[in-house]
């Protein structure tokens, strides 16, 4: 019985964790001007709204960028680079094991 009771545990230590895996998501997308090219090198920033946390990316040689392990919430993205005109996406709602894509022109 004891045997039987420390498998549960360990199975249920093993599950648990990959629970909690699920409970972030993914923003991603690309920079382009206005001309709809790409902008590779530009810094996006992700700032989570209500606590005011930021991070950032800088966008590839195609333009895109991508945050992983994005927890639940609204948020502000923001590309700026020189030379370019900022653009920004205003609450942006990421939902649980969401890949949430969002485009900045």
């Amino acid at each position: 019985m004891r045997i039987r009771i420390l498998q549960v545990i360990c199975v249920l230590a093993l599950v648990i964790p990959l629970c909690a895996q699920f409970e972030t998501s993914t923003v991603l997308g690309s920079v382009k001007d206005r001309s709809e090219a790409v902008v590779a090198g530009a810094e996006v920033t992700l700032t989570n709204i209500e606590t005011n946390i930021s991070t950032s990316k800088t966008s590839d040689e195609n333009g895109n960028y991508e945050f992983v392990n994005v927890k639940p919430g609204r948020y502000k993205l923001t590309a700026e680079k020189s030379g370019f005109a900022n653009a920004m996406a205003d609450n942006v709602q990421v939902n649980v094991t969401a890949r949430q894509p969002v485009g900045l022109i």
